[in-house]
């Protein structure tokens, strides 16, 4: 039985065909764009500089033993206006009424950072959500119990020791904000008391402020 022989034309089309799966084959998916730091809204000039993380949910720290939790304090840090290097300053929490924390064992804790300025951290926006992403983070954190003082040191997981907070952009209404919800940490166990738990988790929420001249009142948008 004799086939058919494929015309020119039929050639054309199968060739045709073939180029254009090996281009969609080939072809790389969209990189998202990069990130810049905006005054106000996406028209607003690119902004690097001071900024400051007013906390707005307690801060928690807890472990298989109870929670430590503080209602008041702020992160402080500088950053580009593409979001990277992101160097924190000031790392302070305290509680109204207090000063001192308080812990579900039924005592106080204060927590304190360790070693900074912590840099090599960034701010990332996709185009619909984003991180803001502490390297080196380390704290000590003290808290009396029935046994006495416990004191105990943690540091993030993430590569460099970071921790990672998801953002919220602003609105016309609302403020830029990271919230980290469960963020893992680790026992650093030098300087740590042998009842430390070796794992923690740690959850809080800020509004993202920039700096003007009057303190810090700027609306960042991320873009």
């Amino acid at each position: 039985m004799r086939h058919p022989r494929p015309t020119a034309a039929t050639l054309a089309a199968s060739a045709a065909v073939l180029a254009a799966a090996s281009l969609a084959t080939a072809a790389p998916s969209a990189a998202a764009p990069p990130t810049v730091i905006r005054v106000g809204n996406a028209a607003g000039a690119a902004y690097s500089g001071n900024i400051r993380m007013n906390l707005t949910t307690p801060v928690s720290v807890s472990t298989s033993l109870g929670t430590a939790s503080c209602n008041r304090g702020r992160i402080d840090a500088s950053v580009a206006s593409s979001g990277a290097n992101l160097t924190v300053s000031v790392y302070t929490f305290y509680n109204d009424p207090g000063p001192a924390c308080t812990n579900s064992a039924g005592g106080s804790s204060s927590t304190s950072p360790v070693g900074l300025p912590w840099t090599g951290g960034d701010i990332n926006w996709t185009g619909s959500s984003g991180t803001v992403r502490i390297n080196n983070m380390q704290v000590t954190s003290t808290s009396s119990t029935f046994l006495g003082n416990i004191v105990c040191n943690y540091r993030g997981t993430g590569p460099g020791n970071s921790i990672t907070m998801s953002v919220t952009n602003s609105t016309a209404s609302t403020q830029l904000k990271a919230t980290a919800s469960g963020v893992s940490l680790a026992k650093v166990n030098a300087g740590s008391n042998v009842l430390c738990p070796s794992t923690a988790t740690y959850s809080a929420g800020f509004d993202v402020f920039g700096q003007s001249a009057g303190g810090y009142d700027v609306k960042l948008f991320l873009s």
